[in-house]
């Protein structure tokens, strides 16, 4: 059997032996996904910046236990999910559902005018206000696949599920909010497919 140890088990080890260089190669490496994440559970910037540094410090607290079976990006992604989902909870309590900052909108790629670019700016915030009426579950796999454009293998291993079960969620989560922001616009009309927009973001 072989004992090799993979290069992310070197830098592991080096990060939790307190080894400045490899700190900083783990926050090269990892802290624009990490902060990315991050912001889609908490939604606004500063929160998003305090969950990134709640998670890299429960990632140095844990370090030693990585053995090196999955990515070390992977396993810091699933460690870091507690912490994103408590704060999502809490987010869900207070404005989130009302509120989509405009950093947020901003990331949205620009319409051809004006009125367009107003519609999906009003759209997105539909669906992040339809988020918070799903599941945590189903609200949890479009935010990663959807609005972070995760892949569904990348979605399961986070969220700790069969391939099959992560594809249903997304599944009843679109349809759902395709649905609901569908509802909120229909007598205005003329807004195109609202599930679309949700694939888009």
């Amino acid at each position: 059997m072989s004992s090799t140890t993979s290069p992310d088990q070197l830098l592991a080890k080096r990060a939790a032996a307190g080894h400045p260089e490899a700190w900083d190669e783990l926050i090269e490496l990892y802290g624009r996904k990490i902060y990315n994440v991050a912001y889609q559970f908490a939604a606004s910037k500063e929160e998003a910046e305090d969950l990134t540094q709640e998670i890299f410090l429960k990632l140095y607290e844990n370090l030693d236990q990585y053995r090196g079976d999955v990515p070390l990006v992977g396993w810091t992604l699933r460690l870091s999910r507690n912490l994103c989902i408590d704060r999502y909870r809490r987010t869900r309590r207070e404005k989130r559902s009302t509120f989509v900052s405009e950093a947020v909108l901003d990331r949205l790629p620009a319409a051809d005018n004006p009125r367009r670019d107003a519609e999906r700016r009003e759209q997105m915030r539909a669906i992040y206000g339809g988020l918070e009426r799903l599941p945590e579950d189903l609200a949890e796999v479009v935010i990663l696949a959807d609005l972070q454009g995760w892949t569904l293998e990348e979605t399961a291993t986070y969220v700790d599920a069969p391939l099959g079960t992560v594809k249903s969620r997304l599944h009843r989560a679109r349809k759902r909010l395709a649905e609901q922001v569908e509802k909120l616009f229909a007598p205005s009309g003329g807004l195109g497919t609202p599930r679309r927009e949700v694939h888009a973001c």
